[in-house]
């Protein structure tokens, strides 16, 4: 009898798990306008920037980059 409510429960939560991982889904996807909002789109080019390095020196997209390219992130906020 104690295996058979172990099982019953098992299903009971998983059924649950996966109605809430489906119903939390919509929220997952984001409207176009508010997607654009967001920065640039990917396979933009990204704009020309340069900075000044640790070293002092001028670094750009061209120099930072290698044979097998450039990863560049941008951050919304730092702001934790």
């Amino acid at each position: 009898m104690y295996l058979n409510q172990v099982s019953w429960l098992r299903k009971v939560c998983r059924t649950f798990i996966i109605t809430a991982v489906a119903g939390l889904a919509q929220f997952a996807c984001a409207d176009s306008e508010y997607a654009a909002a967001w920065g640039p789109s990917i396979g933009t080019t990204a704009p020309l920037l340069s900075a000044l390095d640790q070293d002092g020196k001028q670094q750009n997209m061209e120099s930072l980059s290698r044979t097998n390219g450039l990863l560049l992130v941008f951050n919304r906020s730092v702001d934790w």
